[in-house]
């Protein structure tokens, strides 16, 4: 089963207990990566240890990383 990340807003994204936010700076975009807290909703996940290029590499390293499985 192929999972889908959930468009909270423009550039913030849910997938799999995790928030991908698009993040510019000035001559340069990735994809931070962090932890939903168990009490909490995308909003509160505001300690990112991980970024990627592109959202469907966060997607693929979520997957990989943290689930142990390819996308």
């Amino acid at each position: 089963m192929t999972q889908t990340a959930k468009k909270i807003e423009s550039g913030l994204y849910e997938y799999r207990g995790y928030s991908i936010k698009n993040i510019k700076g000035a001559t340069y975009t990735w994809w931070n990566i962090a932890k939903i807290p168990a009490s909490g909703d995308v909003y509160d996940a505001y300690e990112a240890h991980d970024a990627t290029n592109t959202l469907a590499d966060a997607k693929e390293f979520i997957d990989r990383v943290y689930y142990r499985e390819c996308a």
